[in-house]
């Protein structure tokens, strides 16, 4: 009875909007359209219909932030139907509603971000970095995928512009560039984009500006992307967490995994190389070109994050770990 109430109001609140929409769209493409009503339309679709889906879901617990993907809907969909020479009032609001989303974007996530610092500090949780700040915030204001790539792209201004603190330690965190190869195959990476730019440069003296302003955009914030990974890998070390009881992985901005004691089968030293056909993944998205000298067997398969959203799933996991004695002793105490 409960599953048939809510699939109702399901119905209700999405149907209505979509009905809305679609009986534009029949409007719109029907003989009746006349280009007069070309500015209802876009009324109708940047406000009625955002406002009617507020308005049905304002008491039920669902997200708000549908309220700006049903905005960004029928602003793509009055863009694409309307005919072009219908469409001057729709680039005026443009011009004004694009840099108020996006300042308003800007403002929720800095206050948001604060609130969440201050609520971080005050409840003392070593386990959240900025980064995990940024993915909470954004997640809560946009949809899952696009909030992670938004929080992203935001720690990458972070830790390559920003963060020139020293991370200082705790008891139990243990890093994993300083002994490794990590450091230099993402300055490795650093040297090929360089030379890229140069080349870039080249391209503008010969003449071909518009292509190689391009490249030269691209080479740039790849540039900056490079550094932000090569710089977080010390920000960002694993952790046990042993009020939580989990262990908390990371590889810089690019992998993160908070595994529960309880599923930790064992933990062994072992710097041999894997087979190709094998259980055991490795966590940095680097593969065999880093090594591992850990291996982390799992008595369920986890799913673990990796760079800008997408997920892995493991049964054993293949780490690098500088303190890789200390840390294996420490963690053997908690899963024995």
């Amino acid at each position: 009875m409960q599953n048939t109430f809510k699939t109702r109001e399901s119905l209700i609140v999405y149907g209505i909007p979509l009905l809305m929409i679609l009986s534009l769209i029949v409007m719109v493409k029907s003989s009746f359209f006349t280009p007069n009503l070309s500015p209802f339309v876009i009324i109708d679709f940047l406000i009625t219909i955002p406002l009617v889906h507020f308005f049905l879901i304002r008491k039920k617990e669902i997200s708000k932030k549908s309220i700006i993907t049903v905005l960004i809907l029928g602003f793509v969909i009055s863009n694409y139907i309307l005919p072009k020479e219908n469409l001057e009032v729709l680039s005026r609001i443009q011009v004004v509603l694009i840099p108020l989303l996006e300042t308003s974007l800007l403002v929720y996530i800095i206050i948001t971000v604060r609130k969440s610092a201050k609520e971080i500090r005050k409840n003392n949780d070593a386990t959240l970095d900025f980064f995990d700040q940024a993915q909470q915030v954004c997640t809560k204001i946009l949809p899952s995928k696009a909030g992670i790539i938004l929080a992203t792209e935001i720690a990458v201004i972070y830790y390559s512009l920003l963060n020139w603190k020293k991370r200082q330690y705790d008891d139990l965190e243990y890093t994993y560039h300083k002994e490794g190869t990590a450091i230099s195959l993402v300055l490795g990476f650093l040297l090929v984009v360089i030379i890229e730019m140069f080349v870039t440069h080249t391209m503008m003296k010969q003449g071909n500006i518009n292509g190689s302003l391009v490249l030269g955009i691209l080479s740039a914030y790849t540039a900056l992307q490079v550094i932000a990974v090569m710089k977080s890998l010390s920000k960002r070390p694993c952790y046990i967490d042993t009020e939580k009881k989990q262990l908390i992985l990371k590889f810089g901005i690019l992998s993160k995994a908070a595994i529960p004691f309880e599923n930790i089968e064992k933990i062994e030293i072992s710097s041999k190389e894997l087979p190709e056909k094998t259980t055991i993944k490795y966590f940095s998205p680097f593969g065999n070109s880093l090594g591992h000298n850990l291996v982390v067997h799992l008595k369920n398969e986890i799913s673990f994050n990796s760079f800008y959203g997408f997920t892995k799933k493991a049964t054993s996991l293949a780490i690098f770990i500088d303190q890789k004695v200390e840390f294996k002793n420490e963690l053997s105490k908690h899963i024995s």
